[in-house]
């Protein structure tokens, strides 16, 4: 039996419940831990250089962190029993796209849904916070708990939640449960009977936050069963969808993804143009330098940029360049013949404007953080 690797992450987690999904799907033998243990403390932390989860550490005592990176080093290992990543180009650039929309998309529903109800909340997510730290916790624990509770509620207005924009922000996540329950109520995964990259990406936001958090869980079982079931279904080591004996397998996409697209590109593109458009105004970096002064709060400037009915203004940050360029660079690699059939998809959608979507300053990672390419 092949020997275990380490995941330091914990359940509350956004970002832990993508690397803990890819392991389970790909059948990887892992352990998880919270990142409190003494060699966390003394051997990982210095070695990634900031307090962030999740991180694997590899049986050879290879640290990797990032979800992406750490899935990309498990296929480059040759350790997935099935690809996240499709064979057919098409389908492999829209899942890009899905990871990119999953990982940086869904940030702002998943912390209002998580921060702005204390009175129903406070208990499960403070538990999520300090959960381990058991029965007996010093105050010096608990301090520091609500220390961390603290900080993370203080990201909200620089993600663009506020008493003007809270109302936009719930209605758009109502059009987008309901999006995703008609297509999981008929496709077990977003492209058929196997996840993706995307599938893994849409699972930060959709399971740790929306699919656990007391009110955002109520939403989804109610408003969007289907997709609670493919939360369920994507921390399963089978394909769990005995449930669903109509569904049958195709080689074709799934008429329901459309509307996914075409939400993306009504309330996710405006953003990322934003993004571009700030990171355009700055001179950029030399080579290999920090993206930006302190990787703790890896900000490079603020942007506005309309949703729905809201003006939504907030922070432009360098990891969303990165993933980013996974979906142009993917992209600009195709076929001609490829590329003029995503177009063809994407263009009726309104979305065609992301693939080739470039920014003047590149961003890359290098020591566990952004760095200027």
């Amino acid at each position: 039996m092949t020997a275990a690797l380490t995941l330091y992450g914990v359940k509350i987690s956004m970002f832990t419940g993508k690397a803990r999904s890819y392991l389970i799907k790909q059948g990887i033998p892992f352990i998880e831990v919270a990142p409190v243990s003494e060699h966390f403390n003394t051997v990982v932390l210095p070695q990634i250089g900031r307090r962030i989860i999740p991180v694997v550490e590899m049986t050879d005592c290879t640290l990797i962190q990032d979800t992406t990176d750490i899935i990309d080093y498990c296929e480059e290992q040759g350790l997935a029993k099935m690809s996240a990543y499709p064979d057919d180009a098409q389908r492999h650039l829209l899942s890009l796209i899905l990871e990119l929309f999953g990982d940086e998309g869904l940030l702002r529903p998943a912390m209002h849904y998580r921060w702005n109800f204390p009175d129903q909340t406070s208990g499960f997510i403070t538990h999520g916070f300090g959960g381990w730290q058991g029965p007996d916790a010093s105050d010096e624990a608990k301090a520091q708990i609500k220390k961390t509770m603290g900080k993370f509620n203080g990201f909200l207005p620089a993600l663009g939640v506020s008493p003007d924009t809270i109302a936009e922000v719930e209605r758009s996540f109502g059009e987008l449960l309901d999006i995703l329950e008609n297509h999981f109520l008929r496709t077990p995964y977003l492209f058929g009977d196997a996840p993706t990259i995307g599938d893994y990406g849409m699972m930060c936001s959709l399971y740790a936050h929306l699919a656990r958090d007391p009110v955002p869980s109520a939403l989804m079982k109610n408003r969007a069963p289907s997709l609670f079931r493919w939360t369920e279904r994507m921390n399963a080591p089978h394909s769990d969808y005995s449930d669903m004996p109509y569904y049958r397998p195709s080689d074709e996409l799934p008429e329901t993804l459309s509307a996914l697209f075409k939400y993306i590109a009504d309330y996710f593109l405006p953003e990322l143009q934003m993004n571009v458009d700030v990171i355009n105004a700055l001179p950029g970096g030399e080579s290999g330098s920090p993206a930006t002064i302190n990787p703790q709060m890896a900000v490079l400037g603020f942007g506005g940029f309309k949703h729905g009915e809201a003006a939504i203004q907030c922070a432009v940050r360098p990891i969303r360049f990165y993933m980013l360029q996974r979906v142009t660079d993917y992209f600009a690699a195709m076929t001609k013949a490829d590329q003029k059939a995503v177009l063809n998809y994407l263009k009726p959608l309104g979305l065609a404007p992301l693939v080739t979507l470039t920014a003047n300053h590149r961003v890359t990672r290098k020591d566990h953080t952004e760095v200027w390419a």
